[in-house]
């Protein structure tokens, strides 16, 4: 498909996490002591009941929240050591797709696609090159100039993919991101993420789809009581991380 080029070899785990727990100001520990890590090229689901703590999860990966304790390196930085600045810089490294979508809906769907790409100062030939590629492959150039307002919900959730996997991240956090779609447009956002998978980049999806686990067999993370366990059906085994 051509749409992410070369990936860089980097540091070998993108994400690790050493007995890390999280709590929301007095209440009880979402998740505690999480041991995992994620290395560079790596695929995984993340799974659990509604309340296990995915969310959280997902928000420690992409820095939106610091543990209450123990260590989380991303990239190789210890962000509890990290200043905001720095931290700016590591969340570029990563895709978001969030289950609201979080679009500007003012904005036509080329613009909330390639925001990412001019807040890095990136030239607008460029651009229109890889924004218009990449919403043909969602099926969306048809709306490419439509305001986000005025399309479905299936619609929004690829803008909001196409948006979080358009700088070519070192690693894809994708919350529930086939759940609004038919599924064979699930089937094709799927092959979207295997091909920048193997580009290198490291790949999370949290789902509910048993559908999806079972099409796409790769090792999964699952949540239960604020614990953590992997399970891999292709290698045969279940540990606690």
């Amino acid at each position: 498909m051509g749409l992410f080029g070369n990936s860089n070899i980097g540091e070998p785990a993108i994400i690790d996490m050493k007995s890390v727990s999280i709590r929301y100001d007095n209440g009880p520990e979402i998740l505690s002591d999480i041991n995992l890590s994620l290395k560079r090229g790596s695929f995984h689901f993340l799974t659990g009941k509604s309340g296990a703590g995915k969310t959280s999860l997902l928000s420690l990966m992409y820095l939106a929240q610091k543990p209450s304790r123990g260590v989380l390196n991303v990239f190789g930085h210890n962000v509890n050591f990290t200043d905001r600045d720095s931290m700016a810089v590591l969340r570029r490294r990563i895709g978001v797709v969030f289950q609201d979508f979080r679009l500007i809906e003012h904005l036509s769907a080329f613009d909330n696609v390639a925001l990412p790409l001019r807040v890095c100062g990136m030239n607008e030939k460029e651009i229109k090159k890889r924004v218009k590629e990449l919403l043909s492959w969602v099926e969306l150039d048809r709306h490419m100039f439509d305001k986000t307002s005025t399309l479905s919900g299936g619609e929004k959730q690829r803008i909001a993919i196409a948006r979080a996997v358009i700088n070519r991240p070192d690693i894809l956090l994708a919350d529930e991101p086939t759940g609004n779609v038919d599924n064979d447009i699930a089937k094709k956002l799927m092959k979207l993420f295997i091909e920048l998978n193997k580009l290198g980049t490291t790949v999370v999806i949290a789902t509910h789809s048993d559908k999806l686990i079972t099409d796409f067999p790769y090792p999964r993370l699952h949540l239960n009581n604020g614990a953590l366990r992997i399970y891999d059906a292709r290698e045969g085994y279940v540990r606690g991380v």
